[in-house]
């Protein structure tokens, strides 16, 4: 399980971006994303939402 590098002379595993293996498990739990091309305000697609909920995790900014 990645945690926080609170220490810089030790090394420490942070997830950067979602593996494509834990994508494929946690894309099966999300509804259908909105087509690209309808009227209204653009989809961001969820897998960049999630990378940007885990880069607000991993940093502490708000």
């Amino acid at each position: 399980m990645p945690f926080f590098n609170r220490h810089k002379n030790k090394k420490v595993f942070t997830i950067a971006t979602i593996s494509d293996k834990l994508w494929d498990k946690v894309s099966d739990l999300l509804p259908y994303e909105k087509p690209q091309y309808i009227i209204g305000r653009p989809a961001i697609p969820f897998r960049k939402v999630l990378n940007g909920i885990l880069y607000v995790l991993r940093t502490g900014c708000q």
